[in-house]
């Protein structure tokens, strides 16, 4: 079962994802950046879901520390709430894989998500 990173700081959104993961992953949360980095070392995800803002850093410094630290193919999905483009475009920008807009529809995060894992295998297989 493939393994998913979910940071997330607000705890209502974080359990809603969770829940909706857990239906075809395993998940391990964090709810900082900091968390996040020490579980990453340790569990070595298949994918990272991190909402863009966090508490201690953006979902950009998180994916920047963790490519700086592994030099490694790291699939990286950011979320945010953020009405404008602006958030989405710093997030693409800084290397996420996709980005998911707040609320979402479960089957469309578990079918982006799916993408993005298969096409990270993809390119692995390819190194």
């Amino acid at each position: 079962m493939k393994k998913i990173l979910l940071v997330d700081g607000v705890e209502v959104t974080r359990q809603f994802t969770e829940i909706i993961l857990s239906t075809m992953y395993e998940t391990i949360c964090a709810s900082t950046g900091e968390e996040a980095l020490k579980i990453f070392r340790e569990t070595r995800p298949d994918l990272v879901l991190s909402r863009f803002r966090l508490a201690d850093m953006t979902g950009a410094e998180l994916l920047n520390k963790l490519q700086a630290e592994f030099g490694e193919i790291i699939p990286f999905v950011m979320t945010g709430s953020d009405n404008g483009s602006d958030t989405e475009s710093e997030a693409l920008k800084s290397g996420a894989w996709d980005f998911i807009r707040h609320p979402f529809a479960p089957e469309i995060l578990l079918c982006r998500l799916e993408k993005v894992l298969w096409f990270a295998e993809r390119l692995r297989s390819q190194e």
